[in-house]
């Protein structure tokens, strides 16, 4: 994977065992892995749009390094993220300034009304943490995590929710939300090959094919 691994070589060491560490445990849609595809696209949406590569690499790093804190709490984990990365980056010397910006496009990347990501870097971790929900492994993704919650991966009942309602629901929307030119592009062979996933799945269920 030459992206993650450059974007990787141009991180502290010590910070990236750090942060890797706040993984363990996690679900397999949340885990560590998810966090480099994160981190990877970054790499490859940031150069191509021009963004500030150390502030895009810190903040892909660090942006879930809350979660676990999230679900022992029920605080939002882009607010611990930012939170836990101003100290690890303060405690490394980093200026106030720069602290500011990898904490704002941390916050950035969970979206909410009040505050849609602004910057570029926002806007470039905000789609690359999307694009990780939709394509093949946004499907991979959604039996994962129904799996984890207990979820049948198909159901007669209109309000179970099962990998196709999550479709339905939430990820078919995804390619008309993101920002960047090249992360909207990327985004149209990976909706389609969702959508055709998933009409597969209905004519499989339905014994049509």
């Amino acid at each position: 994977m030459e992206y993650i691994a450059e974007a990787l070589a141009a991180l502290p060491a010590d910070l990236v065992e750090e942060a890797r560490k706040h993984f363990d445990g996690q679900d397999p849609a949340h885990d560590w892995q998810h966090n480099l595809r994160v981190m990877a696209m970054c790499e490859r949406i940031g150069r191509e749009e021009g963004a500030d590569m150390t502030i895009l690499r810190l903040s892909a790093l660090l942006h879930d390094i809350g979660r676990a804190e999230e679900r022992r709490t029920g605080e939002c984990h882009a607010k611990i993220s930012a939170r836990v990365a101003g100290s690890w980056l303060m405690e490394r010397g980093m200026t106030d300034d720069f602290i500011s910006r990898v904490q704002s496009t941390i916050l950035a990347h969970r979206f909410r009304k009040d505050r849609p990501p602004a910057t570029l870097e926002e806007q470039i971790l905000f789609d690359a943490d999307k694009l990780d929900s939709i394509g093949a492994i946004g499907v991979g993704r959604a039996f994962a995590y129904s799996g984890v919650l207990g979820q049948p991966i198909q159901a007669d009942d209109p309000d179970q929710h099962t990998p196709a309602k999550e479709f339905a629901w939430k990820l078919q929307r995804i390619k008309e939300r993101l920002y960047t030119k090249t992360a909207q592009q990327i985004a149209i062979d990976r909706h389609l090959f969702m959508t055709d996933f998933f009409e597969r799945w209905e004519q499989e269920i339905q014994g049509i094919r």
